[in-house]
């Protein structure tokens, strides 16, 4: 059925029996068809503790409008998924250990039985101690489904599950939505991932769902009540991760760092590193992509709009900044009120680099910008743009696996190399592409041979995660450092 539904996608963008083929008309559609399939047929990838982390890091600073509008705070929603997550993965390892949960029978009606005629040997099979495992894969749902009781513990009350399932569950009816990822109207499972069965039971069929709900209520929320506090709580929480992330990678010592400074007729700049003789010019978005249109030449105006407002205007910011290193001008950094506050000698500095970082991806335009940023030169390098969760997971790759920082310096070098021939809408793909050696400087130079990256690139990233990716408050790690988990 999802094959089918992607195939009506792609109808979209065929031309009519009327219509003529020119080289605008190729272009609109090079750039909305893969936009538009990635938008809606890829959900947000990131791992569980960065939405937890962005979650409880931004919202929390919003717990007075969300207490008045919900009665709970933002850590009682994460204790509820924790408290959720902490039971399913106990009723996942009851399939193996045999350690069952009290009354477990309740949580399912299917029929399970053995035929009279069946042999002596599968009749072995349905003792006690099989009875939970076999019942869970054949309801598959069953390890999926709690009590309200289930949940609760000092912190989380009946009362606050209640508020809770209120605000993120639903109950089964039709509703009047088509596509599976459109936003109006909305899948009700974006916005309630979680099924009330009427008799007690709850269903979940993807546990990190809800935390992708529990984001999109309080941003709905803190947009509609505090819109002005929320945008600048963002923006300043974005810039702050992503200074963090370069002190771990090059150690805060030998990095300097200007954020919020001024360099050009009064005009901001987010952040600018200098670490030894490189310099990275770094431009935070935390901006909200629209939906794409289903008319190509609709679509690709929202979508050229949308990555104008965005890319367009950070790379705008940037090269502000990089012309002092290409023009070897000295750099003097202000404050708001235009006093002086440092001044960079940019004949020391070897490389400039600039890199835009946004909360959100936009696909396949993003990771080959020569498709939508215009250069004002044919010579000129254009930015990295990456989204922040992507750049983590990567820096935090480098660590762990105790890379040498210029490693980083090396992938830049490469990633300037791709545009104009790469087809890629996970970023990970390319750092994973770099880090296996299959992605290298000779590869990436020969401009006449187009790139196609594949999921299975960014594997490795799941296996560094699986000992441990050094997250803040990173689940199961004494699990994953033990070297005796099996990852399912």
């Amino acid at each position: 059925m999802l094959n089918k539904i992607e195939l009506e996608y792609y109808k979209n963008f065929f031309p009519k029996t009327e219509e003529t083929i020119t080289e605008e008309w190729k272009n609109h559609r090079e750039i909305a068809m893969p936009s538009f399939l990635s938008y809606f047929n890829q959900g947000p990838l990131n791992y569980e503790e960065q939405s937890i982390n962005w979650i409880m890091d931004l919202f929390s600073k919003m717990d007075d409008t969300i207490e008045k509008n919900y009665g709970i705070k933002t850590t009682d929603l994460i204790s509820f998924y924790n408290a959720i997550d902490s039971l399913f993965q106990s009723n996942f390892n009851a399939t193996i250990t045999h350690n069952y949960r009290d009354n477990w029978e309740q949580y399912s009606n299917y029929p399970l039985f053995v035929a009279d005629e069946a042999p002596q040997e599968i009749k072995d099979l349905f003792d006690e101690n099989r009875k939970y495992t076999l019942l869970s894969v054949a309801d598959f749902g069953m390890n999926l489904r709690f009590k309200k009781e289930d949940l609760t513990d000092e912190s989380l009350t009946i009362e606050k599950i209640n508020k809770i399932l209120s605000l993120l569950s639903t109950k089964r009816k039709e509703q009047d939505f088509l596509f599976y990822t459109q936003t109006k109207p909305l899948n009700p499972l974006i916005e309630f991932p979680i099924i009330d069965l009427e008799d007690g039971l709850f269903q979940v069929f993807e546990i990190k769902q809800i935390l992708h709900s529990i984001q999109y209520h309080l941003e709905k929320l803190c947009n509609n009540q505090c819109q002005d506090k929320f945008v600048k709580q963002k923006g300043s929480l974005l810039e702050t991760n992503i200074i963090e992330l370069f002190k771990q990678l090059f150690g805060e010592k030998d990095l300097r760092i200007y954020q919020s400074y001024y360099v050009v007729d009064g005009c901001e700049q987010d952040i600018l590193l200098i670490w030894g003789k490189y310099a990275f010019i770094i431009e935070a978005k935390a901006y909200n992509i629209k939906e794409p249109f289903r008319d190509p030449e609709k679509a690709f105006v929202r979508i050229k709009n949308d990555f104008d407002s965005c890319i367009g205007y950070a790379y705008e910011q940037t090269r502000r900044v990089e012309k002092y290193f290409i023009d070897g001008k000295n750099i003097d950094i202000k404050d708001k009120n235009g006093n002086i506050i440092d001044t960079i000698d940019t004949t020391k500095i070897d490389c400039d680099f600039s890199i835009i970082v946004n909360q959100k991806s936009f696909g396949p335009i993003q990771t080959n910008l020569e498709l939508l940023l215009h250069k004002e030169k044919d010579d000129d390098v254009l930015p990295w743009a990456v989204k922040f969760d992507d750049l983590e997971v990567f820096i935090k790759t480098l660590i762990a696996q105790k890379k040498k920082p210029t490693l980083f310096v090396d992938f830049l070098l490469i990633r300037e190399l791709l545009h104009g021939h790469i087809i890629c809408d996970d970023e990970l793909q390319i750092c994973g592409g770099f880090l296996s050696k299959k992605i290298t400087k000779r590869v990436a130079k020969d401009e006449s041979k187009m790139i196609y990256t594949i999921p299975d690139l960014a594997n490795l990233f799941d296996e560094q995660y699986k000992r441990g990716m050094g997250f803040k408050n990173e689940r199961n790690i004494e699990y994953k450092k033990s070297g005796n988990t099996l990852f399912w």
